[in-house]
């Protein structure tokens, strides 16, 4: 009991201490003349399929959408998919301009994140990454904003430079404005070496801001042919609303099965899939792993074998990385011993295959 409370007090005074940090309350704002639905970053946004996971949010999530730019994507160049046990995960919550980003790369390909073994294919699934510039509209009092996360240096790379430069698949949707005072927003990412399949992108149920969690498919190829592994990048709310004091009702529970939930579609179970990956930052910040919210996606993620239980933040376990894959294969993961300037460590996730006869 004592242990919770203090992880309590540690929240709240993160919280209100911080209005540059990943936990900063959002921006008072000015009454809401509207009931509009609209957003114009989203509903002209044809490469990415979107889907609400609670309608009654939508007004006020429409008003968060107003404040942020259009989705970002670029593809790679299609060549032959890769066998599922070459591929390498990675879930990693960069901090904005605080994370490195190349050199997490640079270190993937080289081997020195995998015993010396270099990783020619991968998939990294991205939280807290910005944009800045005119892609970004004005800001009008009446929609949403959180805080600002403000880089230390302001002419760090945003998602504009890394989809340029990084040669990759590069899929970004922004959640939120990054102040109401910037022409900024952040989100996540999927970023690979392989070409992204009907890509998407789901509004999670409204806490406190809002979360948009996002979806893409690679080709991968198993014993049982060429077949579509499916990857899902989610960044959690750490805290509810005013309404409950910001801690005492914890909304990670419910964000988690409305992602799960999407998951029991047509296009998750087929016999074309070759699996699916949940990861991200699930930001539970009062409990780690006997949060409601990990558990649901540990109970769902059959084909996890090893897991790396240490914390990924100064907070405790935040980050995770869960698998369901066919029978005999598994999945596990290692926690890396470099945050490459975030604040969170990145989880670093490989495939195994069936035991051989």
């Amino acid at each position: 009991m004592t242990v919770r409370f203090l992880r309590l007090f540690v929240a709240i005074a993160a919280v209100s201490g911080c209005a540059a940090s990943t936990v900063a309350l959002e921006r008072p704002i000015a009454p809401s003349l509207t009931t509009s639905t609209e957003c114009l970053s989203r509903d002209t946004a044809s490469q990415v399929s979107w889907h609400t996971a609670e309608p009654t949010d939508a007004v006020e999530l429409a008003r968060w959408c107003r404040a942020v730019g259009v989705p970002l994507f670029v593809n790679a160049t299609a060549s032959a998919p890769p066998a599922l046990d070459e591929l390498v995960t990675v879930s990693w919550n960069a901090h904005l301009a605080e994370g490195r980003l190349p050199e997490l790369i640079d270190e993937l390909r080289s081997g020195q994140l995998t015993n010396g073994r270099p990783v020619r294919h991968f998939a990294l699934l991205v939280q807290e990454l910005y944009r800045r510039g005119d892609g970004v509209p004005a800001f009008d009092d009446h929609d949403r904003s959180a805080f600002a996360i403000v880089p230390r240096d302001p002419d760090a790379a945003d998602v504009e430079d890394y989809a340029q430069s990084l040669g990759l698949s590069f899929l970004y949707v922004p959640s939120m404005r990054n102040g109401a005072e910037l022409r900024e927003d952040r989100g996540n990412a999927i970023i690979s070496t392989e070409p992204l399949l009907d890509t998407m992108a789901i509004e999670l149920p409204l806490a406190r801001q809002r979360r948009v969690a996002l979806l893409a498919g690679v080709m991968v190829s198993t014993p049982s042919g060429v077949r579509r592994l499916e990857l899902v990048n989610a960044h959690l709310e750490p805290l509810s609303s005013p309404r409950t004091l910001w801690v005492f009702k914890n909304p990670r529970g419910r964000q988690v099965r409305a992602i799960l939930d999407l998951l029991e579609a047509p296009r998750f179970t087929s016999l074309d899939v070759a699996g699916v990956v949940l990861g991200g930052d699930f930001n539970t910040v009062l409990r780690g792993d006997e949060e409601e919210g990990y558990r649901h996606a540990r109970m769902w993620s059959k084909s996890l074998r090893g897991e790396d239980r240490r914390r990924t933040h100064v907070m405790g376990r935040l980050d995770y990385l869960f698998f369901r894959l066919p029978d005999g294969w598994h999945g596990s993961t290692t926690r890396l011993d470099d945050r490459f300037g975030s604040d969170h460590y990145p989880v670093l996730g490989r495939f195994d295959p069936p035991a051989r006869p």
